[in-house]
């Protein structure tokens, strides 16, 4: 009977969390008036204005165009590098591999003020080379935004690949066609490459879904050049406006929502028969590294040029400045070496307000998080529970909310909703907003561990006469701890980089680094901009570090 009401209150919880952002919105996109507004009717004029708004036509083929472009970049920056390090004799594989997982740990935010600090018009490296004779080019560019984008996401490319067939799958096959003379090229392109479909698929509507909801860098890029995409649409009428036109907003959300999930229709139809590429039989095999030859060390010179320009300078720009009155080679460096950025970050109330915020959020939030997407695993994987499947439907729901979406719905929620209400002003509203954007990432750590314990743990327990809420937590659990561990991190990185969310619900009390961050530099506050995202840097690291040496988690594989 426990296990029942307990197995009903998880579910309905579920559904409180993942149905709140969606539903304000909906209705506020058929309402005449703000949902504040009591006198607010049901209408489409929002839609027909929608409809007609050469705006949001505008900014939906330009999110189109640099969704595309930038996961093309990302694509072939991360299978290539995927092959080099997982199917080639490439030196210092760990090494290089290692380091170009670090955007994966970074915000889209971080990366894009250190490009802007470095590579911009007036930018550190971009007058340096002006001043040697090199064309200065245009970050505030389609192609400067694509750029950016597409670096910050090849290491999810990257990930993937290298764990699918450029990992060591399919060797035999490799083997096979060498035998009959076939060359490196031609195993890599009639063999590796196609065994790789279902990761490139997979890492592109991950892509495709990124560059759709990306906020920070299309506004802080695309603003100089009045480029707009969906996501800044939302943010300028929706945030950046003293007169928000709320209908217009919820009617770009839901078409935000709807290309998502065509993107995540299109991943499921894709991979419908991955069984195809299966490459693992019973028969053991290891798959033979492929000899680079003299370009080995031309290869890793390159690699190595790739991540100092894309990673070590723009990072590097961000840290001196945080430290310096203005940052340019016109300039000897210690003429203008300050700590007043630091000073004024610890000594602003709502600067350092904004830090421990930014703690407390991502420990809440990971903390429950990781116990709430346990429960929800063990419901609807390892419980007899009749909405098991209902349950499982519904964790995987926030994969097509983008964090803006989310936001926006739980700001619109605050106002109709009293619970919500109660919490608006605390950084609890933040932790209810990021629980509901991180449950499939949670989900999608622990049930592969689920997965792997056998059933017959649980029949034990039954047979001794434990129910399924005893067997769970006596049997079960204890076994989760390795990968709950790794959910809280990986949670809590993730609340460490996030800042769309907060944009929607942060009040002067409750503000985030990110959310700060976004402003500052909007604004052209570099200074303190780059001293607070030094701060994140430090803090992402740290935990990074922590987690793989201390307690042998890595955040990705």
């Amino acid at each position: 009977m426990r296990s029942t009401g307990l197995q009903w209150a998880v579910m309905l919880v579920l559904a409180v969390l993942v149905l709140t952002p969606l539903l304000p919105i909906l209705v506020q996109a058929f309402a005449s008036a703000p949902l504040y507004d009591s006198s607010w009717q049901f209408t489409f004029g929002n839609f027909q204005a929608f409809i007609r708004s050469p705006q949001v036509w505008a900014a939906t083929g330009n999110t189109l165009v640099f969704t595309l472009i930038s996961t093309g970049i990302a694509l072939v920056a991360g299978a290539a590098m995927a092959i080099l390090v997982g199917r080639t004799d490439l030196p210092l594989r760990g090494f290089v591999g290692d380091l170009f997982m670090v955007p994966l740990y970074l915000s889209h935010l971080i990366l894009c003020i250190g490009w802007m600090t470095m590579y911009a018009p007036g930018g550190f490296v971009t007058t340096w080379l002006l001043q040697i004779g090199v064309p200065q080019w245009n970050l505030y560019s389609m192609g400067g935004m694509s750029l950016v984008a597409g670096v910050a996401q090849a290491p999810l490319v990257y990930m993937y690949c290298l764990y699918g067939a450029a990992g060591g799958a399919g060797g035999s096959l490799e083997d096979a066609a060498r035998t009959v003379g076939a060359g490196r090229f031609r195993v890599l392109f009639s063999i590796t490459l196609p065994l790789m479909v279902p990761a490139l698929v997979y890492a592109t509507i991950l892509n495709l879904v990124a560059g759709l909801e990306m906020l920070a860098i299309p506004k802080l890029l695309g603003k100089t050049s009045n480029i707009h995409v969906l996501s800044t649409f939302l943010f300028d009428v929706g945030i950046d406006n003293p007169n928000p036109n709320h209908g217009l907003v919820a009617n770009a959300a839901f078409l935000l929502m709807a290309l998502v999930g065509i993107s995540l229709f299109l991943q499921w139809r894709l991979l419908r028969n991955a069984f195809k590429f299966t490459t693992v039989q019973g028969k053991a095999g290891r798959a033979k590294r492929v000899s680079l030859g003299k370009w080995r060390w031309v290869l890793f010179a390159l690699i190595m040029l790739y991540m100092l320009v894309t990673l070590v300078i723009p990072v590097g720009g961000i840290i001196l400045r945080a430290f310096t009155v203005i940052l340019t080679p016109l300039v000897p460096l210690a003429n203008v070496l300050t700590t007043a950025n630091v000073v004024r970050m610890f000594e602003e109330p709502r600067f350092f307000q904004a830090i421990v915020n930014t703690i407390e959020v991502g420990l809440l939030s990971a903390a429950i998080g990781t116990v709430l997407c346990a429960v929800l695993v063990l419901v609807s994987q390892r419980s007899s529970f009749r909405h098991a499947a209902l349950v499982d439907g519904l964790a995987m729901l926030p994969r097509v909310l983008p964090g803006l979406i989310v936001g926006l719905g739980v700001f619109y929620a605050a106002v109709i909703f009293p619970p919500f209400g109660w919490i608006r002003s605390s950084i609890w509203i933040l932790v209810v907003a990021y629980l509901m954007n991180m449950i499939p990432l949670g989900v999608g750590v622990i049930a592969p561990a689920v997965l792997q314990i056998s059933r017959d743990l649980d029949k034990a327990g039954r047979v001794s006469g434990a129910d399924w809420l005893r067997t769970s937590l006596s049997i079960i659990t204890p076994l989760l701890k390795p990968a709950m561990a790794g959910t809280f991190i990986l949670m809590f990185v993730a609340s460490l980089k996030s800042y769309t969310i907060a944009m929607f619900l942060f009040s002067p009390r409750t503000e985030v680094i990110g959310a700060s961050i976004l402003l500052l530099a909007g604004d052209g506050d570099t200074g303190i901009a780059c001293a607070l995202a030094t701060v994140q840097i430090a803090f992402t690291l740290i935990i990074v570090l922590v987690a793989r040496w201390l307690m042998g988690v890595r955040i990705y594989g």
